[in-house]
């Protein structure tokens, strides 16, 4: 059976995304801060900033 996915709401992603860029968390503190389960779902976040930064977009992920 596969696990549940979880939703995370914008705003969070938002700011856990702003606080690593920041330097104000580690990856693995907002992990542990906001009950991240992988990093992967952190680094995917990451990426998508950096690709709306990179196309001219606006600064904050769109899901």
């Amino acid at each position: 059976m596969k696990p549940s996915v979880i939703r995370y709401q914008k705003e969070i992603k938002e700011g856990v995304v702003q606080a690593i860029i920041k330097g104000d968390l580690l990856l693995e503190e907002a992990m542990e801060k906001y009950g991240i389960m992988t990093k992967k779902t952190i680094v995917r976040w990451l990426k998508r900033q950096q690709y709306e930064i990179l196309k001219g977009g606006q600064q904050t992920s769109k899901t």
